[in-house]
C-alpha cells in the first residue's frame, strides 16, 4: 500500500477494471452501470446500484463523481471509521473505468438507507412534522452524530432534510445522506447557511466548523415543522437581508406557531453569534429536559439616519454592505461620493468603523465618472470596513475565506472568473480580509500562508508556476484539470504516469504529454526539486531543449512516486528526442542513439532513457571528437586550396625541387662512383 493509499485509509484504490461488462472496485465491489438509482443521487453526481461479492446482505450503491470538481477525498478515510453512526458512511472509493462516461471516473460505495427520503427534493412540500415526532424521530437519532463530529472537529455540510433518509420502512428514524461527492456545502440550499454563507456563492462556503452544522440542523427542524422550506416565496436576497436585520430566527421562522420549548432550540441553533449557538453538550442538556435561556440575536446597530442607495434605504452598516455587494458598478458610484465615511460616524455614532470605511477611501480618483486602478479593490475593502464578519467580496465573487481557493478551482475553466480570482490574489484581497477579523484564529494563519503561496505563484506566469499551480496548492485534493487527461481522474501524483501510459496506449500522442497544468500539478505535488526541468520546459521555441524538459519532469515523477513500467509513455517521449539526439554530431553515434532510446523505451523505465540523451560525458566525447574532425577537416581545406592553387605546378616551386631534385641524384651518384672507385682500389 502507497503512503498516499495509508493517508487516505486502507478502503481507497485506484483499481477499477471492466469484468465480463461489469465494474469491479477492488476485488469485492460490482458496479452495475444498466442499474442506475437516481432516488439516490445528488445534484450533478449519479447513483447506480452495486453487489458486494462476499454476499453483505445489506443493499449498496456507489455514487460517480464528477471529473472536473474534487470529492472530499480529506475527510473520507476519517468518516469511514464512523460504522455505527447514523450517516451514509463510505465503504470503500477509487477510480474505475466507467462505460457511460467512457472515462475514468472516481466512485464512492455506501450502504442504501433503508427507507426513502424525508423530503423528497428542497422545493418540495410534505404533511409538517410534529414537534414530538420531529424530536423522536430525527433529533434523538442524529444525537450521536453531532456528538462525534464536534469532538473530531469534522464537519458534514450537507445537512438539510431533502439529504436525511428513513432508516427503515417503520419510519421512526432517520440517518443523514452523504457529504462527499462535491465540495463542502456547494449543494446545500442558501437559507440553511448562517448569514455569512447564505452570501457567499455555493462553490464558495467552504468547509466551515462545526456550528454550521448546528445552524444546519435548526432550518431541518423548522423545515420539517413548516412541511417545506420555511421561506419558500421569499427571493435569496430578501431573506439575507431579513436575516441580516433581524436575525435567523425571526427571518426563517417568521409567523409558524411553535411551542416554547421549540422555540427555545431554535433560538438556539439558528443565533447569528457561532460562538453562542448551541452546541451537543446545550442540544442533550435540552434533550434531557433541561431549560436553557438562548442568546438573544445580536442585531447590527440601527442609523439614526437612512443611507439611500438605489431605491432602498439602509439602517445598518452589514445590510447596507451587502446591497452594495450586489451591485458593483452603482456601488463604485457611491465610493466615488466619499460620503460614507460620514454616514458611519455620525448616523452610526461608530467612529472605529468609520476610521476603517476612510483608509479604505482615502486614494484619490482621477474624476467624478472615471475608473482608475485599485477602484475595485477599493470597493472589496470598504465592505470589509462596513462588515467584517461577511464573505470577501469582488465584482461578481462572494466566497467565505475558507472556501476561496475551492471558489477558485470549481470556476477555473471560466475565463472571466480566472481572471477575477488572480486579482483578487494578486491584491492580496484574502490577508487584507484576514487583518480585518477582530480576533486571529489558528485556522486563518494558516490560510494566509496558502494565500501567500497562491499569489506568489501566480506572479510567476510560466509553465509549472502561475495560476496552474496554484490551483493544485491550494486545492490539494483537487484532479488534474490537463486537456491531455479529461478521460480521467488524477488527484494523486502516483497516478499520472498511469494516466499517461493510459493515454499513450491509446494513440493520442499529437501533444507532447506534458502541458502547464501537468507542470503546475507535479511541481504543486512533489517534495523534490524539479527547477532544471521547468527551466528547460520555459524554452517552448527551442523543441530540444523543451522536450528535454518534458522527459525530465516525467523521469523527476517516476523516481518520486517509485518504479513502475511505462513502455508507452517511454515510446511517446523517445519519438520527441529527434530534436535532441540531432543535437550530436556523430552520425553514427546518432543513429546508435536512436535504436538505443528504441530498447530503452521498450523497458518503460524513463531515467534510463534521460540518462542516455542527457549524458554529459558522451556529449563532451561528441563536442570533443567534433573539434578535432573541424581541425582535421580545415587542415585537408588548407591543403586542398594550397594545390589549386598551383602550389605543386608554379615554375618557383618546379624549379626549387629541380634543384633539390638534382642535387640529390648528383650526391647519389658522387657517392655511388666513390664507394665504386674504394672497392676497385680494395681489390
Amino acid at each position: 500500500m502507497s503512503a498516499q493509499e495509508e493517508e487516505r485509509g486502507p478502503d481507497h484504490r485506484h483499481d477499477g477494471a471492466f469484468d465480463n461488462g461489469m465494474v469491479m472496485l477492488g476485488d469485492r465491489f460490482r458496479l452495475h452501470p444498466d442499474m442506475p438509482l437516481p432516488e439516490l443521487g445528488t445534484p450533478g453526481v449519479k447513483a447506480y446500484a452495486v453487489s458486494d461479492e462476499r454476499g453483505a446482505p445489506k443493499s449498496l450503491y456507489a455514487l460517480i463523481c464528477r471529473q472536473d470538481i474534487a470529492a472530499r477525498t480529506d475527510v473520507l478515510a476519517q468518516f469511514s471509521r464512523f460504522r455505527r453512526l447514523p450517516m451514509s458512511i463510505p465503504l470503500r472509493s477509487g477510480v474505475v473505468d466507467w462505460p457511460p462516461a467512457r472515462a475514468r471516473r472516481f466512485v464512492i460505495v455506501f450502504e442504501q438507507p433503508g427507507g426513502e427520503r424525508v423530503l423528497p427534493s428542497a422545493d418540495a412540500t410534505i404533511e409538517p412534522w410534529r414537534e414530538d415526532r420531529v424530536v423522536r424521530t430525527m433529533m434523538q437519532p442524529l444525537m450521536p452524530l453531532f456528538k462525534e463530529l464536534s469532538d473530531r472537529i469534522l464537519t458534514h455540510r450537507s445537512i438539510r432534510a431533502d439529504n436525511i433518509f428513513f432508516s427503515d420502512p417503520s419510519r421512526e428514524s432517520v440517518v443523514v445522506g452523504e457529504c462527499f461527492s462535491a465540495p463542502p456545502a456547494m449543494n446545500q440550499p442558501y437559507y440553511y447557511e448562517p448569514i455569512d454563507g447564505s452570501m457567499a456563492m455555493p462553490e464558495g462556503r467552504g468547509a466551515g466548523m462545526p456550528p454550521d452544522d448546528f445552524y444546519a440542523l435548526g432550518v431541518t427542524i423548522l423545515t420539517l415543522l413548516c412541511g417545506g422550506n420555511p421561506v419558500a416565496g421569499l427571493s435569496q436576497d430578501e431573506v439575507v437581508e431579513a436575516k441580516i436585520t433581524k436575525g435567523s430566527y425571526a427571518a426563517l421562522v417568521r409567523d409558524a406557531r411553535l411551542s416554547l420549548p421549540m422555540v427555545e432550540v431554535l433560538r438556539g441553533l439558528l443565533c447569528d453569534d457561532a460562538e453562542q449557538r448551541w452546541r451537543y453538550e446545550d442540544l442533550n442538556m435540552w434533550m434531557n429536559g433541561r431549560h436553557l435561556s438562548p442568546k438573544q440575536a445580536l442585531l447590527p446597530q440601527k442609523a439614526a439616519r437612512a443611507f439611500q442607495f438605489g431605491d432602498q434605504e439602509y439602517l445598518n452598516a452589514p445590510a447596507l454592505s451587502h446591497a452594495l455587494a450586489r451591485s458593483w458598478p452603482e456601488a463604485l458610484m457611491v465610493i466615488r461620493k466619499n460620503d460614507l465615511e460620514s454616514w458611519v460616524r455620525r448616523s452610526l455614532g461608530d467612529d472605529a468603523r468609520a476610521e476603517a470605511v476612510r483608509q479604505s477611501t482615502q486614494a484619490a480618483f482621477s474624476s467624478a465618472t472615471g475608473r482608475v486602478a485599485g477602484e475595485d479593490r477599493l470597493l472589496a475593502r470598504v465592505l470589509m470596513a462596513l462588515d467584517e464578519h461577511a464573505p470577501l467580496r469582488y465584482r461578481d465573487i462572494a466566497v467565505r475565506i475558507d472556501g476561496l481557493a475551492q471558489a477558485f478551482a470549481v470556476n477555473y475553466h471560466s475565463d472571466e472568473k480566472r481572471q477575477t480570482f488572480a486579482e483578487i490574489f494578486a491584491q492580496r484581497l484574502p490577508q487584507i480580509w484576514i487583518e480585518n477579523q477582530p480576533a486571529m484564529r489558528p485556522e486563518l494563519s494558516m490560510l494566509r500562508r496558502i494565500f501567500d503561496t497562491a499569489a506568489f505563484t501566480m506572479a510567476k506566469p510560466r509553465i509549472g508556476q502561475g495560476a496552474e499551480r496554484a490551483l493544485y496548492a491550494s486545492n490539494p485534493n483537487w484532479p488534474c484539470q490537463s486537456p491531455l487527461l479529461k478521460q480521467d481522474y488524477v488527484a494523486e501524483l502516483e497516478d499520472l504516469l498511469p494516466a499517461l501510459e493510459r493515454v499513450a496506449r491509446e494513440g493520442k500522442t499529437e501533444r507532447p504529454p506534458v502541458d502547464p497544468h501537468i507542470a503546475g500539478f507535479v511541481a504543486a505535488k512533489t517534495k523534490a526539486s524539479i527547477d532544471q526541468a521547468l527551466s528547460e520546459l520555459g524554452t517552448a521555441d527551442d523543441p530540444a531543449v523543451f522536450h528535454l524538459g518534458v522527459l525530465r519532469l516525467l523521469a523527476d515523477v517516476q523516481r518520486a512516486v517509485g518504479p513502475m513500467k511505462t513502455p508507452y509513455l517511454a515510446a511517446w517521449c523517445a519519438s520527441l528526442l529527434q530534436p535532441v539526439i540531432e543535437g550530436f554530431h556523430n552520425r553514427t553515434r546518432r543513429d546508435q542513439m536512436i535504436e538505443m532510446a528504441r530498447q530503452l523505451a521498450a523497458q518503460g523505465n524513463l531515467t534510463t532513457l534521460l540518462s542516455l540523451v542527457d549524458d554529459q560525458r558522451r556529449r563532451e566525447a561528441d563536442e570533443q571528437g567534433f573539434l578535432n574532425a573541424k581541425a582535421e577537416f580545415a587542415a585537408l581545406v588548407e591543403q586542398a586550396n594550397w594545390l589549386r592553387g598551383g602550389g605543386m605546378t608554379s615554375p618557383a616551386i618546379v624549379k626549387h625541387h629541380a634543384r633539390e631534385t638534382s642535387s640529390i641524384v648528383s650526391s647519389v651518384i658522387a657517392a655511388v662512383a666513390v664507394l665504386g672507385i674504394t672497392l676497385v682500389s680494395v681489390f
